[in-house]
């Protein structure tokens, strides 16, 4: 919407620019010229082309809200991810907290001389290799997060196929993503146009009878 209203805005303000421009160099031209007033009130009618003959189109739309929360294939990968998730953050919480712990009382033992140069050594090979451990546990958080967004592609891939197959019987012009939000570029649908339904049901079917094999 913001780019169609920039369209018009620009097309006004050439338009207006064109005016000043003919303004200004007609009324140079014709100074030592009688002017007749009735011509110089006279305004020529724009040449207005016709519109073109637009066939009716057929339009419907899916609901995202409603497939979001319906779709078995996005739920899986919610519920799974959110598993994966919590997971990776209990043990970078448990092990984190305890690589503390242990790290205060090393140094108060080292700092009270009750340690060795080389039990000193030691104990800081195994802390570093603790920390990297930690670390391994935040790019495995990273990457579970580019593997959603992965499958969040996929699912989207899903639907567009599928519409693309139902199409072929419904021959529709345009099928629409509508959405409650804010920022949807659909403000206003009308029921009788929207088939979430179907594509609800037709994508879960598949993507059951995939799971099974």
């Amino acid at each position: 919407m913001n780019k169609n209203f920039s369209l018009i805005l620009n097309a006004i303000i050439a338009v207006a620019i064109g005016v000043l421009y003919y303004l200004h160099f007609s009324a140079g031209s014709t100074a030592d010229e009688k002017i007749n007033v009735a011509d110089t009130l006279a305004v020529e009618k724009p040449i207005i082309m016709a519109p073109s003959e637009i066939k009716a189109s057929k339009i419907v739309f899916v609901n995202l809200d409603i497939l979001s929360d319906g779709y078995d294939f996005l739920k899986d990968v919610s519920s799974s991810a959110q598993a994966e998730q919590n997971n990776l953050q209990n043990q970078y919480q448990t092990k984190g907290e305890k690589l503390q712990q242990d790290y205060m009382q090393f140094q108060e033992k080292a700092n009270k001389g009750l340690l060795s140069e080389n039990q000193i050594a030691t104990e800081q090979e195994k802390f570093t290799s603790r920390k990297e451990e930690l670390d391994q546990l935040q790019l495995k958080s990273e990457a579970l997060g580019e593997k959603i967004q992965a499958r969040t592609e996929e699912a989207r891939k899903n639907l567009t196929d599928y519409i693309k197959e139902y199409n072929k019987s419904g021959n529709y012009n345009y099928v629409l993503a509508y959405s409650e939000g804010p920022l949807s570029p659909v403000l206003l649908a009308n029921d009788s146009l929207d088939i979430t339904n179907d594509i609800l049901e037709g994508i879960n079917a598949q993507y059951r009878a995939k799971k099974k094999k």
